[in-house]
């Protein structure tokens, strides 16, 4: 079975370095680090772009955002029952299936974090799970060999699995992009938890606005989280940042590098008034006119 992987960033790297590492058959697109990357991963047929050939699966780890430049040149490789696979945040499932067709995509909400320190270089920062759904018949293909990587299981309703994540990401991660703060920090402060139940509780109202039953994170959904009596869910907020407490934000490292931090995968996608302006906060950040500070939260109360 041949798979091209799209994207060498912190996701896709990973798991370029672990598929490798099982004797995957892979071949790589390493965009713009082309010259690095042929350093990183000798074993690999590796390209500026996917080389010629024809894929069985092409796991897409760009930003959502780049989806469409980044899998239209491809699609023609892939094989007419094949499958993309997109290991991305955010919504990524329906841009994907505008290019090659809804029976050919598949998703995996990715329950584990990494760093690029710089490019091919790498930090597994949590470890955790793919969560694994679509239509494609490649399923059970996709599932094998991602569990070369990480930990796989499946689920029937990958939309909930999206929005779920999407509501955790868009709380904690993005609070902690604009703060420069831990998990654990975050966690510890009262009015930041608070925060972080009104920002999900903006994405649940999202969720369901387009039907979307959430799965469970933790154990518990965000939407349920989000009515519960305010003291167990800040319980269950600070319950689920102590797994992690020195934990940082991946949008971190990109911010400080003077990278787009991705909040148009995470916040953009929610018209809610909390989310929106963390999205202001972000870009700010990123034109050098906003320092990331905790006194960020001040405005956001």
């Amino acid at each position: 079975m041949r798979i091209g992987l799209i994207g060498l960033g912190a996701i896709g790297g990973v798991t370029a370095q672990r598929l490798l590492a099982a004797g995957c058959d892979v071949s790589l697109a390493a965009g713009r680090h082309l010259a690095v990357m042929r350093k990183k991963f000798p074993e690999a047929p590796l390209g500026e772009t996917l080389p010629e050939g024809s894929y069985d699966l092409i796991l897409l780890c760009v930003r959502t955002a780049d989806t469409e430049r980044a899998l239209t040149p491809a699609a023609p490789l892939l094989k007419a029952d094949g499958a993309v696979v997109c290991l991305q945040n955010g919504l990524p499932e329906e841009r994907a299936a505008r290019i090659v067709g809804a029976h050919r995509v598949l998703g995996a909400v990715i329950g584990w974090s990494a760093t690029m320190t710089a490019p091919g270089e790498y930090l597994i920062t949590g470890n955790g799970s793919f969560t694994l759904g679509g239509a494609s018949p490649r399923l059970e293909h996709a599932r094998f060999v991602l569990s070369q990587a990480f930990p796989v299981s499946l689920t029937n309703n990958l939309a909930g699995a999206r929005w779920s994540k999407l509501a955790i990401s868009c709380a904690m991660s993005t609070l902690g992009a604009v703060s420069g703060l831990s998990l654990g920090e975050l966690a510890s402060r009262r009015h930041v938890r608070e925060l972080a139940l009104r920002i999900m509780g903006e994405v649940v109202k999202a969720a369901h606005a387009r039907h979307v039953v959430l799965e469970p994170v933790a154990g518990v959904s965000p939407d349920r989280l989000v009515t519960l009596p305010r003291p167990l869910a800040h319980g269950f907020v600070w319950i689920a940042a102590r797994r992690r407490p020195k934990q940082k934000s991946g949008m971190i490292a990109l911010l400080q590098s003077g990278r787009p931090a991705g909040v148009e995968d995470l916040n953009a996608l929610v018209d809610g008034p909390l989310n929106r302006k963390l999205v202001e906060q972000v870009h700010e950040i990123e034109r050098g006119t906003r320092k990331m500070t905790p006194k960020n939260f001040d405005e956001l109360s």
